[in-house]
């Protein structure tokens, strides 16, 4: 069954990152995005499929109206959520935030303002450091997503000591290549490895050794993506296999459980991680979930001992 819903809530945009295409994408302007009904729905479905983790997603995903909504319903239906945010919108929205997010993640370009700026593409860095403070005050705990790329992993000691004086965990994530962007040079995965056992550092191993090993072998693939994972678009249809290669778009129509269980999706879920595009695919969004269900694997016993490095550093008190 599959473990983690990676929601794409909204696909409207507030920033410009170097390594995203979504705010580019002229295919992805003017979706008609789904009610709160449907949302609803989806989530339901979700449960009975057995799905523990929501991720809502963009975008950014505070610009979608029923956010605050589906993050109610999720937690009522017992799902652990998460979300991350540019935190360009996060003061106005962090009160009505508290108690929602399982796991809150706090984009970060740069410890330099200029250098954070030019990454996000728009002027973010005093917003950031305004919302880790409101994060604080309400005792909202946030990680520090940092995206490593060839450009910016000289920076790791700056990044990394701007972590630690404000005793806030920071995760240290390959970049991925999916739009003809530069992923991570392979060569360069190990440095991630150097800061991994210092306080407030965190990085999934089992991602960086993937890496490492030049991503994934469609001979002996590793992704999982439909049989971990289930991805909703904003207007509502079931992407497979996945949002950034999908193939296939099933439309939902208050039949989630049913559409992921179809002999079509099933047929699918046979051929995970592959196609031929698959081929060194190092996209996290869905290895993560890959990972957990690869069991026995070296990356599972690697995913689960940094997860539980992550949970650690996240819920570490402020002293």
């Amino acid at each position: 069954m599959p473990v983690l819903c990676n929601y794409y809530i909204t696909l409207k945009c507030n920033a410009k990152c170097e390594f995203c295409n979504i705010w580019s994408d002229e295919s992805y302007r003017n979706i008609e995005e789904q009610s709160l009904d449907d949302i609803r729905n989806n989530l339901n479905d979700l449960k009975k499929l057995g799905v523990k983790v929501i991720d809502f997603t963009g975008g950014e995903p505070l610009l979608s109206p029923n956010l605050i909504d589906a993050l109610k319903i999720s937690k009522k239906l017992g799902f652990f959520t998460t979300i991350t945010t540019n935190t360009i919108l996060y003061p106005m929205f962090a009160e009505k935030l508290k108690g929602l997010v399982d796991s809150l993640s706090f984009s970060f370009g740069s410890s330099d303002k200029n250098k954070h700026n030019k990454i996000r593409g728009v002027d973010c860095y005093d917003s950031l450091l305004k919302s880790l403070k409101i994060a604080n005050d309400l005792k909202q705990k946030v990680i520090l997503l940092y995206v490593v790329t060839d450009d910016n992993i000289s920076e790791l000691d700056d990044v990394v000591k701007f972590s630690q004086k404000n005793k806030i965990p920071i995760k240290l994530t390959p970049c991925f290549s999916y739009f003809g962007n530069k992923g991570l040079n392979a060569n360069f995965a190990d440095h991630i490895k150097k800061y991994y056992k210092q306080p407030y550092v965190c990085a999934d191993l089992a991602h960086v050794e993937f890496v490492k090993n030049m991503g994934n072998d469609i001979s002996k693939p590793m992704c999982k993506a439909i049989d971990s994972t289930v991805v909703i678009s904003p207007d509502n249809y079931l992407l497979l296999p996945c949002f950034h290669k999908n193939t296939c778009r099933l439309k939902i129509e208050n039949n989630l459980y049913d559409l992921y269980n179809s002999e079509k999706t099933q047929k699918m879920k046979s051929m995970d991680g592959k196609w031929a595009f698959c081929k060194g695919c190092t996209i996290y969004c869905y290895m993560r979930s890959s990972y957990y269900k690869s069991f026995p694997s070296k990356y599972f016993f690697l995913f689960v001992r940094s997860q539980l490095k992550t949970l650690f550093e996240y819920m570490k008190p402020k002293i």
